[in-house]
């Protein structure tokens, strides 16, 4: 995959992902903030419907406060003003309280008088009846100046009631008596509350199903005489709008009615459009991003590093170091390009040493490798015509000169002329024995001497036109490397041509570098097996067909029972200038195994270690018989 479509698909899952949790941000936490200040809404409108019970409480309060404290009220319960019911308990009187329910009761109970305008008393229940018990909430006061305030059921539905001591003016005097006064909650009441507080209120008496209904019976904690709202607020969600319910208790501590308020959800829905308007922006936002950062990313980065690596790949592999990327720019990339273009110049410079070192190198390298192979032809020549020399000395000239010069004296006996003629005749002998060994001396230096022309014209060759291919006998140059051994070394060892050396065919290169590469492959065993001192030294030459891809190869093996090669060199052996031999010039087998590697085939050695012999393989392509084509070679 391309570094352009990794980062586009790079960009676009960091998009997706910030999308993804903008969408869960504002699904599992804006969206339920926006119901959870829903909630608390709907939760204070329906404390607000409590308090506002509360104040409608604390207003009736306020007015049987007025009345409980006048002086007419206290002489009437003392029954000293009788005129006091038709005087102030008239139509308007009562009407003018704004109340439900007005009574009188002693301090035991008994009722006194009560009023109910606008229905004559009936359906107040309880309140009604000629006296309440003595342990009523309404006649339970903790000192004279206390009221009592809270609900009642009635059959006329639920009832604000207050009750207060009646007293003289300012709470002065005795308890005459107790005055109630009650106010229906009515429609006309919840209404007026919810206009006022602004609320969507519905009052409904409670039932056991009252989903916020208080437990029933008093709590430890409920002061007698005061409504008590429930523990919590029961929340319906559920629906379009927020339903909050709790319930209220009466006197007693028992659930007296329902309040029901109804909360539009206008935060939820304002929230929900918000969130889809920020959602659709942030999306649009994301989207424009996305598009600049793209196309950012593409002219700033992706493009520098294509144009980079276009640049980079054609150097590679059309080896154009004459090429510059030439990438002006400020930045990182700018440094990298203008670097790469520098390391180039380098390079090409560097490139441009090595070849001029190389040349020498290889200029070097090929001279001591014809000095080392002329060294290897020379030396033979060398022992030849030093032993050659060391026969002449031996022969009995000198003595022949003299036994002719006394045969042509006439002074010689006879007897002594016959011995001399036994003598020339002897030395005769010895003379024809020993040119005949001179002349095939002579005959096997003619040979070296022809070998060593033969390396320096393959070497002219080579200097003018690169050399040319031959078909070679590999039998023949096996066997002239080994008869090239000097005559001490061929005394020494004892060299073994397998019959697979003769049936392998011809290989394809140069003649005389093959002799050199096999030469030096028999002289490098013959010395190691001399080294040892010791006779029994072998040297065995085998050959194997093999193949190559579609090329036949001869696999020649030069295998010794020699001093081996320890596992250390076996990786050095074809090192220039490393050689195991004290006086080694470690030239011979690092020119053998360039010369075969340019022949297309491969010289390597394998051993057990030292004294367990080694093995040089040499692989050289086989010459190509043409079809029909008589198979002439070199011999």
């Amino acid at each position: 995959m391309s570094l352009k479509a990794k980062v586009g698909l790079l960009i676009a899952a960091l998009f997706l992902v910030s999308g993804a949790a903008s969408v869960a941000v504002d699904r599992w936490v804006i969206r339920p903030s926006f119901l959870e200040l829903e909630r608390a809404e709907a939760e204070r409108n329906t404390g607000r419907a409590v308090e506002a019970i509360h104040h409608e409480l604390d207003v009736l309060s306020t007015s049987v406060n007025a009345w409980a404290w006048r002086d007419d009220v206290q002489r009437f319960m003392q029954g000293r003003d009788d005129a006091f019911v038709a005087r102030a308990l008239g139509a308007e009187s009562v009407a003018s309280a704004a109340v439900s329910y007005l009574g009188f009761y002693r301090v035991n109970g008994e009722q006194v008088v009560h009023r109910a305008p606008g229905d004559s008393g009936a359906g107040l229940g309880r309140l009604q009846d000629a006296s309440l018990r003595a342990l009523h909430p309404l006649l339970q006061h903790a000192d004279a100046s206390a009221v009592t305030q809270g609900l009642v059921s009635t059959p006329s539905g639920p009832m604000l009631v207050a009750s207060r001591p009646i007293l003289g003016p300012g709470g002065a005097g005795a308890s005459s008596g107790v005055l109630i006064f009650g106010r229906l909650l009515d429609a006309q009441v919840v209404a007026r509350i919810a206009e006022q507080y602004r609320l969507e209120l519905r009052v409904e008496p409670a039932t056991s199903a009252d989903p916020a209904a208080p437990p029933a019976g008093p709590p430890s904690d409920w002061e007698p005489g005061q409504p008590r709202r429930a523990t919590s607020v029961h929340v319906d969600a559920s629906g379009k709008n927020l339903i909050g319910q709790t319930a209220v208790a009466d006197l007693h501590g028992e659930p007296v009615l329902t309040l029901t308020v109804t909360t539009p959800r206008t935060t939820s829905a304002r929230g929900e459009e918000a969130s889809r308007i920020a959602l659709a922006t942030l999306g649009a936002v994301g989207l424009a991003v996305l598009a600049v950062l793209v196309v950012l990313v593409h002219f700033t980065v992706l493009r520098p590093i294509a144009r980079f690596t276009t640049h980079a790949v054609n150097v590679g592999q059309n080896d154009s170091l004459s090429d510059r990327l030439r990438l002006v720019r400020d930045d990182e990339l700018g440094v990298l390009a203008a670097e790469f273009d520098r390391m180039t110049d380098r390079l090409a410079e560097a490139r441009e040493r090595l070849i001029d070192q190389s040349f020498v190198s290889g200029k070097a390298d090929m001279a001591a490798g014809i000095l080392h192979n002329l060294g290897n032809a020379m030396t033979p020549i060398a022992v030849r015509v030093q032993m050659l020399r060391d026969r002449l000395k031996a022969a009995p000239l000198e003595d022949l000169e003299l036994a002719l010069g006394e045969l042509d004296a006439s002074a010689t006996t006879p007897e002594r002329r016959s011995d001399l003629a036994r003598f020339v005749e002897l030395a005769s002998a010895e003379l024809v024995a020993l040119l005949r060994s001179i002349d095939e001396g002579v005959v096997s230096t003619a040979g070296q001497i022809e070998h060593v022309q033969q390396i320096l014209t393959e070497q002219s060759r080579y200097s003018r036109v690169g050399g040319g291919l031959e078909r070679v006998d590999l039998e023949r140059v096996v066997r002239e490397a080994a008869l090239a051994l000097s005559p001490a070394l061929q005394a020494r060892i004892e060299i073994s041509v397998d019959a697979s050396v003769r049936s392998i065919g011809s290989a394809s290169g140069p003649r005389v570098t093959l002799q050199q590469i096999v030469g030096n492959l028999i002289l490098n065993a013959a010395e190691s097996l001399a080294s040892q001192r010791t006779a029994g030294g072998r040297l065995t030459v085998r050959a194997l067909r093999e193949a190559a891809g579609e090329q036949a190869v001869a696999h020649l093996t030069f295998e010794d029972n020699g001093v081996g090669i320890a596992r250390a060199n076996l990786a050095r052996i074809f090192e220039r200038r490393f050689s195991t031999k004290q006086r080694g010039t470690g030239l011979g087998l690092h020119w053998s195994a360039n010369a075969v590697l340019a022949l297309g085939g491969r010289l390597y050695a394998e051993s057990s270690g030292i004294g367990q012999g080694a093995t040089f393989h040499l692989l050289l392509p086989l010459a190509q018989v043409a079809s029909g084509a008589p198979d002439s070679i070199d011999r």
